[in-house]
């Protein structure tokens, strides 16, 4: 029973969508709407990856690949317009480059509708915290300092550092049988690091200011 509530994540990400949809008028430009699109491809991708199997026969695989390439692409975009200096946009630019490569490589390597490309995930997660921590040393060292928890683009860089950062290592145990795979505390740590993390977004359509989203 506790492994079904992996199930329920979608009703989470809805919730988080719904308000990013009502606090629209909030978001005024491609970097903050971005953070909507992200919450709706991913309550898109928990509803055809849940039904996959049932309606092709083959297994999920392929869809948490699609999730991976995409959602990673988009942080990078969101975060390389975030930050100031140049020599920190030039590294989002290369950074990307060398996600999509690797991501491309290991499809030539490895099966996407047999295998989930855990590697993929591993670099996509190394270069989302390096920008995400490259922006907030940006943050913390500017005057935009007193506003910070204003932005929508503080709670998305704290949702997604949330979420990735504790379930990487999780992931690399499955991968690794380092440890069991118990559905139950698989989908119990999969819930509630997704209830943390639509939980910052909400909190981050409420709370924020559109002056402080461009």
């Amino acid at each position: 029973m506790l492994g079904d509530v992996r199930f329920y994540i979608v009703y989470v990400v809805l919730f988080a969508g719904i308000f990013g949809l009502f606090y629209r008028h909030k978001l005024p430009n491609y970097k903050s709407r971005l953070v909507v699109f992200l919450i709706w491809f991913t309550a898109l991708i928990e509803i055809v990856g849940k039904h996959f199997t049932e309606w092709t026969g083959l297994l999920n695989y392929c869809v948490f690949n699609v999730y991976i390439i995409v959602t990673f692409t988009v942080y990078i975009i969101v975060l390389k317009g975030l930050l100031k200096k140049e020599i920190y946009k030039d590294l989002a630019w290369i950074f990307m480059a060398i996600f999509i490569i690797y991501f491309i490589l290991n499809a030539f390597c490895r099966n996407p509708l047999q295998h989930i490309f855990t590697n993929s995930y591993v670099v996509g997660v190394i270069i989302t915290a390096i920008l995400s921590f490259l922006y907030l040393l940006e943050v913390f060292s500017s005057d935009f300092v007193l506003n910070y928890t204003k932005s929508i683009f503080f709670w998305f860089t704290l949702a997604i550092l949330i979420f990735h950062i504790p379930y990487l290592p999780f992931m690399l145990s499955l991968d690794w049988f380092l440890i069991d795979y118990n559905p139950s505390i698989y989908g119990l740590i999969l819930f509630f690091l997704n209830f943390l993390m639509n939980f910052c977004f909400v909190v981050g359509f409420i709370w924020s200011e559109k002056k402080y989203n461009y």
